[in-house]
């Protein structure tokens, strides 16, 4: 049972983090669809079309993220499933728990670097917006 909390921390703070990243898709999602609706209204500008470029770009950058973290969680919870079933059956599931727990965090650190990504675009993005201001 001790060997269990490990995953499940790690399930825990991966959340948090899914919960973020699709935060971040809501909100892309819901600015592109403001801007297409602005266009269709006649209000078409150049800057809008990069912005909505520059959106999909984003969305498809946190659909990999997302799914990055999606398969750390669910590495997590095959752990804590091994964990159980090699403790009823005494079949010897280490090596198989190592696997999948490198696997997982190999998933989240790529996921963290491809939010870092998204980051650096939603930054560069904000810049193309507000560079008349500056």
């Amino acid at each position: 049972m001790q060997l269990a909390i490990s995953p499940i921390v790690l399930i825990s703070g991966v959340g948090l983090v899914l919960l973020s990243l699709t935060n971040r898709l809501g909100r892309v999602i819901d600015r592109s669809r403001f801007l297409v609706q602005e266009i269709e209204a006649g209000k078409d500008t150049a800057r809008k079309h990069i912005q909505i470029g520059i959106l999909f770009r984003r969305a498809k950058i946190l659909r990999i993220s997302i799914t990055l973290i999606s398969i750390t969680i669910l590495l997590a919870s095959l752990m804590i499933l091994l964990l159980f079933l090699g403790y009823f059956s005494n079949i010897h599931i280490s090596n198989l728990f190592t696997i999948f727990f490198i696997i997982a965090i190999t998933g989240l650190i790529f996921a963290i670097i491809v939010f870092l990504i998204d980051v650096a675009i939603s930054l560069k993005a904000l810049k193309i917006q507000v560079s008349d201001y500056l």
